[in-house]
């Protein structure tokens, strides 16, 4: 599988009439995260810190002081002449960098719109 069981990602884009955008995304690693919610704000925090890799301090991944862990959470955002242009997500795991790729070609290479 690309996630584990229970894994889940949401994803939203908003814009308005002046330009302002916002790209967010929530990804919740295994279950509920880490079943800590930020107060009042209505959602669990993420845990990808379970990502870091705690054996082996040569590994790519290591825990250690600055770091952070790999991950796929990539809310992605494109400018046109300096100026907000599309933002955009994709929800997949290890796919999310291709797929981001994917879609910018498709919108900037092939015109196609986003549905």
């Amino acid at each position: 599988a690309v996630t584990p069981d229970g894994a889940g990602t949401a994803y939203t884009a908003a814009a308005d009439k002046d330009g302002l955008m916002v790209s967010f995304i929530q990804s919740n690693y295994k279950g509920f995260g880490s079943a800590l919610a930020a107060p009042s704000l209505g959602f669990a925090l993420q845990n990808r810190g379970a990502l870091f890799d705690v054996d082996d301090p040569a590994h790519a991944n290591a825990y250690a002081p600055g770091k952070r862990p790999f991950h796929t959470i990539m809310p992605g955002m494109a400018l046109k002449d300096g100026k907000p242009w599309y933002c955009f997500g994709v929800m997949g795991g290890n796919f999310q960098p291709q797929g981001q790729v994917q879609v910018l070609s498709n919108l900037i290479d092939h015109g196609m719109g986003v549905q």
